[in-house]
């Protein structure tokens, strides 16, 4: 993999972990958890809740790709399941299909706000993804290059929560949710379609 290769990488990685994370459309969400607050708790929650999805999608990147090789599966199958996880995630986004589950104020900064808010099941799955389709070293650069980029432009987001919340209204906050909703759909089909034709390529080479 070339430098540029890999800022390419990088990027299209980056991108698709902060569609997926969401802040903007988590923007109404993680404002009525932290309503409580003060100004200052507010912001440490924050801080925390950035620092702790950024422990949990390093974790994964780092393991992860062991755990994958213990369970036997292969970067085609993990895109399969990704892009089902994600067209779940994006027709949830669109249609509100799965329900709001109540959390403890005491523990709001780590459930639901680091995870799954931030650090969910498609960040993670996007992580892990990304670790076992490009070619080690460059594949734990990429991933921790994305983690740390998709994060810290979802902090500085999520740290304006109050003046942006007010800008966006409940209706621009909606809209840019639902519109994220059909990015994250788009993004599930490609990677289902990259891991059926990756797995009907391995088997027409295991024919041949």
């Amino acid at each position: 993999m070339t430098t540029a290769e890999m800022l390419i990488s990088i990027g299209e990685t980056s991108l698709t972990l902060f569609i997926i994370i969401d802040a903007i459309g988590n923007l109404p969400i993680i404002s009525s958890l932290f309503r409580q607050f003060t100004a200052e708790e507010q912001r440490r929650s924050i801080d925390t809740s950035v620092l702790v999805s950024a422990a949990i999608l390093l974790g994964f990147a780092a393991l992860g790709l062991q755990l994958l090789r213990i369970f036997g599966v292969s970067v085609n199958e993990m895109l399969i399941a990704g892009g089902l996880l994600f067209l779940l995630i994006g027709m949830n986004m669109l249609f509100d299909l799965l329900p709001n589950a109540t959390c403890d104020p005491r523990t709001v900064c780590i459930v639901p706000v680091a995870s799954p808010l931030l650090a969910g099941p498609g960040a993670i799955t996007t992580v892990l993804v990304t670790v076992q389709a490009n070619p080690f070293p460059f594949n734990y650069l990429v991933a921790v290059a994305s983690v740390m980029v998709a994060l810290s432009v979802s902090w500085l987001i999520l740290r304006r929560v109050e003046s942006i919340t007010r800008l966006l209204g409940e209706r621009g906050a909606l809209i840019s949710g639902k519109l994220m909703g059909i990015v994250v759909t788009a993004i599930a089909v490609s990677f289902i379609v990259r891991g059926i034709e990756g797995i009907m390529t391995s088997m027409q080479n295991a024919g041949g």
